[in-house]
């Protein structure tokens, strides 16, 4: 009996110590509007992209449902896939913006395209792990559609 308590505490340690590694690779916090309807954005993966201006990119790919069994999600999350979804497309060495494609699932037109709309703010690129925030400045109006975006994250690098 004392054996199989022992066991069941170190496994319990085993598995919280698990759960915590995974929870600090990646975290995402804040909120994500479209028409007015809130989407939670529970996941996010740093995926690497295409190059810009002949530089390397990094696309930021939050949705609301687990994508991380998916080699390339960019595409599905775009289009519905793990319900709504945000990504963003930055250089890895400052986190300047270079693309933003919102799909939120309230919206009729989706995805589109609205780079100049979001900004990085308190870029980090350091030990392998992508930090910081991206924000509107409130609602954004795009093709006759509201969308607004004020998140948080923490991400292993690609």
């Amino acid at each position: 009996m004392r054996l199989r308590l022992i066991l069941f505490t170190l496994l319990g340690t085993v598995f919280a110590f698990a759960t915590r590694a995974t929870a600090a690779d990646a975290e995402v916090k804040g909120t994500f509007a479209g028409d007015g309807k809130p989407a939670t954005l529970a996941f996010v993966s740093a995926q690497k992209g295409e190059p810009f201006s002949d530089k390397e990119t990094v696309t930021l790919v939050f949705t609301e449902k687990d994508h991380s069994k998916e080699k390339k999600p960019e595409m599905k999350a775009a289009f519905g896939d793990f319900d709504s979804a945000l990504l963003i497309t930055i250089f890895p060495d400052t986190g300047k913006i270079v693309g933003c494609d919102v799909a939120h699932a309230a919206h009729q037109k989706k995805p589109f395209s609205a780079i100049g709309s979001i900004e990085m703010k308190n870029f980090k690129n350091e030990g392998g792990v992508l930090s910081g925030r991206i924000a509107t400045e409130g609602k954004v109006e795009t093709f006759k559609q509201t969308w607004e975006a004020d998140i948080t994250f923490r991400v292993k690098a690609p």
